[in-house]
């Protein structure tokens, strides 16, 4: 994740306000917060001097928010305006290469394309509750901006509210969905699509006042997205900034709502289905157990389904003083900044992923504020995460819920097997709930033939006794499989082994199976804190069974001499019994019972 002014400042007034808005004893009884899917930073944590560590999932992971960006004018000092309301906007005609993230609208016709076509909830006997659109939230989009269909370019808006009547939760049955596609698109060309990523979320609207003091917008709204800021008084810059955070799924200033997440009613699969002009490609992550893709044509266009069940992810927070942070921890801090960097080298590791509590950005720990947070895909996030376990006894703060999955980064895919690289078709999926997670698809050992893929967790949920399970999920279209191993069409044959940090072997419930061209492949109730999955792909050799050679007629031939005929010699012996006397002749003479040869 990249932070940069957005990180900073929106990331602070994002993950504490909230909690400040809501976490008070006197909350109304219409307002529900959830213990789980309403935790924020606590606020007595984040003063100066303080150095804490976050592991654990966000929405400002992804861009949650559209906009259409003149290439040109991004960067660290941005002084112009990069937003552009279409590829034909005025105050972008000199602009030659565009980059574009669209949260895509509610389909309202059978031939539109780039939409969201249903959302469904499922529950356990199958039975479908599919879902209405109430609205757009925000209600005003920060940097909305028209698509265009004969450059593939998906318009961009605000994400979608649905009503979903049967699937109700302790906050009524009202959902936050989004769907962003984000890629690159030069001037006279057609939109590249290079990731997606969705999520779905039960939510009440919630009152929430905003203040952004450092937001220099003219309309003052600042949603979610591109906007003007001040730049710690010195002008200003053109920037990311928001109010989506862990608490809201979105903020809409200008309503002064909040989108809080809620808990999902127990025991339901949800579905999403989205027409696109352009067929995601590449693998992807999901945040979700037993998922299920169908991807189907429909002329030009691609109907994508994805179904599954939302699954709890543990977060971890901790909380020190610079000052009296262990030495064994500090030691792997940056004494002049906070970020996690390599002693060895005195490099920060990951560009030190995670986000400043206040403005001041001094070298002096006293007076700065830093929370490490690695993003929980990177490099880093399983050795940060595997230091600062002993210092909450191993624990799980808390344990929200998600719905989401998202395209894999190509930076993620480095170094992959090039079976799972190919760009040209969705190669798979895999999902789990360990808080951090090897950075893309599993890993191939050629010489053991299995697929590699490293977790990490606390052991413990956040009452301290009862051990975490965990879920891991790979979905991958069949072809691939094939692919790695250099299988032939044949059925595949494949098994889940979970081997914990120390090399112990774990016993987990497993599900293999193969359908509709795509390997499932679930193991489930394993333990943390960081175990390695090994699957493994077999194939029975497939024995040919040689078709009948024909018998040649025979040819007679013209020199052909018949053999002699042998004729067998004839012998005699005696036979006696008793005082008789018996002789026999033939070939083979014996002896008749009872009479024995002289």
């Amino acid at each position: 994740m990249r932070f940069s002014f957005r990180s900073t400042i929106a990331l602070f007034c994002s993950l504490f306000m909230v909690g400040a808005v809501f976490a008070s004893p006197s909350q109304s009884a219409e307002n529900i917060i959830d213990v789980n899917q309403g935790w924020v930073v606590p606020d007595n944590t984040t003063g100066l001097g303080s150095q804490n560590g976050y592991f654990g999932e966000r929405s400002s992971e992804d861009r949650d928010y559209s906009a259409l960006l003149d290439q040109a004018k991004i960067g660290p000092k941005a002084q112009e305006d990069p937003t552009c309301s279409s590829l034909y906007d005025p105050k972008c005609s000199a602009a030659q290469n565009f980059i574009y993230y669209a949260q895509i609208p509610v389909c309202n016709s059978a031939i539109e394309t780039n939409c969201i076509e249903a959302v469904s909830a499922i529950d356990t006997s199958g039975k479908v509750y599919p879902g209405s659109f109430m609205r757009y939230f925000p209600d005003t989009a920060q940097n909305k901006f028209e698509g265009s269909p004969s450059a593939n370019l998906p318009s961009g808006g605000g994400a979608s509210l649905f009503n979903i009547p049967g699937a109700e939760g302790a906050a009524g049955s009202t959902y936050f969905v989004s769907f962003i596609m984000s890629g690159n698109i030069s001037k006279g060309g057609s939109a590249k699509l290079t990731s997606v990523h969705s999520r779905i979320v039960p939510v009440q609207l919630q009152p929430k006042q905003y203040s952004f003091p450092w937001c220099l917008s003219e309309n003052k709204l600042c949603n979610t997205g591109w906007n003007k800021l001040n730049n710690e008084g010195s002008g200003y810059i053109w920037n990311e900034s928001g109010s989506s955070g862990i608490g809201c799924a979105d903020g809409s200033v200008g309503e002064s709502l909040c989108a809080q997440k809620q808990a999902y009613p127990k025991d339901f699969r949800f579905a999403l289905k989205v027409r696109l002009s352009i067929t995601p490609a590449g693998w992807m992550h999901g945040r979700m157990t037993n998922p299920e893709i169908s991807i189907e044509k429909s002329g030009t266009n691609t109907l994508l389904t994805v179904t599954a069940n939302p699954i709890g992810v543990p977060t971890v927070y901790k909380h020190f003083m610079w000052a009296d942070m262990p030495t064994k921890l500090q030691n792997n801090y940056d004494p002049s900044s906070g970020k996690y960097f390599d002693r060895s080298t005195g490099l920060v590791i990951n560009g030190g992923e995670g986000w400043s509590n206040t403005i001041s950005r001094s070298t002096d720990y006293s007076v700065r504020a830093w929370t490490t947070a690695p993003s929980p895909y990177s490099s880093s996030a399983m050795d940060e995460l595997n230091l600062w376990l002993p210092y909450v006894d191993n624990t799980a703060t808390v344990v929200p819920q998600f719905w989401s999955f998202r395209s894999l980064t190509q930076r993620e895919l480095q170094g992959a097997n090039k079976c799972f690289t190919d760009l040209t078709a969705l190669n798979g999926i895999v999902t789990t709930n360990a808080t951090a997670y090897s950075p893309g698809p599993p890993v191939y050992d050629k010489d053991a033939g299995d697929l590699n893929y490293q977790v990490a967790a606390p052991h413990y949920l956040p009452n301290g006794a009862d051990a975490f399970k965990g879920t891991y999920d790979l979905v991958m279209r069949s072809e691939v499989a094939r692919c790695i191993y250099g299988f032939s069409n044949a059925p595949i044959k494949a098994s889940i082994s979970i081997v914990s940090n120390d090399g112990t072997p774990q016993i987990a419930t497993t599900v293999v199976n193969e359908k509709n061209g795509w390997l499932y492949l679930t193991a489930n109730n394993f333990q943390f804190s960081s175990p390695t999955l090994k699957v493994s792909l077999k194939q029975d050799k497939v024995i040919a069974t040689p078709a009948p050679t024909p018998t040649p007629s025979a040819t007679p031939s013209a020199a052909a001499t018949p053999s002699p005929q042998v004729i067998a010699k004839k012998l005699s012996i005696t036979c006696i019994k008793g005082k008789t006397v018996r002789k026999v002749t033939g070939t083979n003479p014996k002896c008749p019972a009872g009479f024995r040869s002289k």
